[in-house]
């Protein structure tokens, strides 16, 4: 005897939900596709990442929506009912926001990149010029991030592999559709729309 506790291997139920079209969850040939791909594995998250690569390769995740910078998700784990997740992302204050939406606005030519699906790294450089970050993972202080994350599962670790795997799905989205990087710093299209 080793002594060695053996835990049994738990497998997520069947759910015919989302699945991840790239086999690297969204790590494709654009630069806010790494990027975001980057800040995840900056983030520590190690083997949840793995983890949730695969439940977000099977198809675990069953619902996503996004509201700005909320996101909320359904996953199916092991138990019958699937976990609730969400993601909250630190958006500008007013002032800075406004400053944010003028300067982007000035640019007809970064907005319409924006529109056609393109993300300047232009953009990236407006929010760090008003001390935001785009991208997860920027930290407010020690253990504090600028965006938060919780799911109903009783895993210790936040975030978890449910919470990984909705991460890899939006960067999926984001690789597809860079506004909605913007969108969930508070930036909806609409309003380049409006000025631009």
């Amino acid at each position: 005897m080793s002594g060695k506790k053996h835990y049994p291997i738990r497998v997520p139920r069947f759910a015919a939900g989302i699945r991840a079209q790239e086999s690297r969850t969204g790590a494709g040939r654009s630069w806010w596709a790494r990027e975001w791909m980057h800040r995840l594995e900056a983030m520590g998250l190690k083997g949840r990442l793995g983890r949730g690569k695969s439940y977000a390769l099977s198809g675990q995740v069953v619902s996503l929506s996004i509201a700005g910078p909320h996101v909320a998700a359904r996953v199916q784990g092991t138990r019958p009912d699937p976990y609730d997740v969400t993601l909250d992302f630190r958006t500008p204050e007013s002032a800075a926001r406004a400053r944010l939406v003028a300067a982007l606005c000035a640019e007809p030519m970064l907005v319409a990149r924006l529109l056609a699906d393109d993300l300047p790294q232009d953009v990236e450089a407006a929010f760090r010029r008003e001390g935001y970050d785009l991208f997860p993972g920027g930290k407010l202080g020690p253990g504090r991030y600028d965006m938060t994350t919780a799911c109903s599962c009783p895993d210790y670790a936040n975030p978890c592999k449910h919470t990984a795997a909705v991460l890899l799905l939006l960067g999926e989205e984001i690789a597809r559709r860079p506004l909605t990087l913007l969108e969930l710093r508070g930036i909806l299209s609409e309003e380049l729309y409006d000025e631009g």
